[in-house]
């Protein structure tokens, strides 16, 4: 399934979701209350996701619940996919060099944790 990209408050409402794994509008408004957004707007995100694939609708009317479609590791795995694709494919090699001395700037542990997974798919 391509997986269509998600602005920033798609992606918040959609972490919001993925916590709840079945919530409704209001569940969703009283989570970004600091957002200070109308009842429709949260609505209106929320009908985005479900058209774009990321959500399933139970009931109808003001009885709608939401819940995921798609995991969110399953989520991160395309979006980061894609990503690298694109990446790749627009800077080829200057790409791998400025991704490896980036792998440096890493925390040791998730640095040492990377270069396992990755050591892992090479033997593979």
């Amino acid at each position: 399934m391509k997986i269509k990209p998600l602005s920033p408050l798609e992606q918040e409402a959609m972490n919001i979701v993925w916590s709840f794994k079945q919530c409704t509008v209001r569940d969703v408004l009283r989570k970004l209350k600091n957002k200070n957004l109308a009842y429709t707007t949260v609505s209106t995100i929320l009908t985005r996701l479900y058209e774009k694939g990321m959500l399933a609708k139970l009931g109808e009317g003001a009885a709608i619940i939401y819940e995921p479609k798609i995991e969110k590791k399953d989520y991160g795995k395309s979006v980061a996919g894609s990503f690298f694709a694109k990446f790749f494919h627009s800077f080829g090699d200057a790409a791998i060099t400025s991704f490896a001395e980036s792998i440096e700037e890493l925390p040791k542990k998730k640095k040492n944790y990377f270069l396992k997974l990755l050591k892992k798919r090479h033997e593979n």
